[in-house]
């Protein structure tokens, strides 16, 4: 079996990364929140790696939010 380790390296980080955001703004996350920390952390710093779905649980239903981070995700990937 085969492991990625650049996959889970950035796993780690980025999940050690939302918990201590979170943690220094004085929340004790939940799971759904570090989740959400996670998502908007991978848009900020790996936008190529974002897709829809990854937006989508970032802004909830608000499709004016969902809409300019999409497009300005195309801009970052050209």
């Amino acid at each position: 079996m085969n492991i990625d380790i650049d996959a889970v390296e950035e796993l780690c980080l980025t999940n050690y990364t939302a918990i201590s955001i979170l943690e220094r703004l004085g929340i004790s996350p939940s799971q759904e929140q570090i989740n959400l920390m996670e998502s908007v952390l991978l848009m900020a710093t790996y936008p190529k790696k974002v897709n829809p779905t990854t937006i989508k649980h970032c802004v909830g239903e608000d499709n004016l939010a969902y809409l300019f981070l999409h497009l300005r995700n195309q801009d970052l990937r050209q």
